[in-house]
């Protein structure tokens, strides 16, 4: 992974690209810590907050898309992934609720 260690040397060293695996490492950090984040919101039980807190990464997730200038096939890859972190939490958080 990125570190200052490596972002403090000289010349080649400083420019290292990280691997494929130190990519999917973090990505899996990312994936876990939202999945565990968004569960933990939805346990609260609030239907209404629940519902809006959930159109709002929708329409977060589609203007990022758009800022990065993701193609369509992309962007319905990144919405589709963040679709399924979001129905994952919804079914761990269900199970919490009467």
């Amino acid at each position: 992974m990125l570190t200052t260690n490596r972002d403090c040397k000289r010349h080649g060293a400083m420019t290292a690209i990280p691997t494929l695996g130190e990519i999917e490492g973090r990505m899996a950090v990312l994936e876990v810590v939202a999945q565990s984040a968004l569960t933990h919101a939805l346990d609260e039980g609030d239907d209404l907050v629940d519902a809006a807190m959930l159109a709002e990464i929708r329409r977060a997730m589609r203007a990022k898309c758009s800022e990065l200038k993701l193609d369509k096939d992309d962007s319905e890859s990144a919405i589709s992934f963040a679709e399924e972190l979001i129905e994952a939490a919804v079914e761990a958080s269900h199970p919490l609720h009467p």
